[in-house]
């Protein structure tokens, strides 16, 4: 029975850390500072600022949005990863 008061810790621990998660924002810019991404820690995308003078070249305005998108989206997963790992390795008990 203890396992399963631990399991409910667990799960009340990832409940807590998706309201965390989803409570914070930050913000992704391309390397050229034409494009700015706001998105939640669970990836929720809250803003999208274009400079003005990228609206001309759909094409590159559609890479820099990609590879800004696709660097904001691999930091969510690692501050993702982290925070799950944190919050198994500190309620449960280590099996190996």
């Amino acid at each position: 029975m203890e396992m399963m008061g631990k399991f409910k810790a667990v799960q009340e621990n990832f409940g807590k850390l998706k309201e965390r998660l989803d409570s914070q924002s930050f913000t992704e810019t391309s390397s050229d500072g034409t494009v700015s991404i706001t998105l939640t820690e669970l990836a929720t995308i809250k803003d999208i600022q274009i400079a003005s003078g990228l609206l001309a070249d759909k094409e590159q305005l559609e890479d820099t949005l990609v590879v800004t998108l696709n660097k904001a989206l691999e930091k969510v997963k690692e501050n993702a990863i982290e925070q799950a790992k944190n919050t198994v390795s500190g309620s449960l008990p280590s099996i190996m």
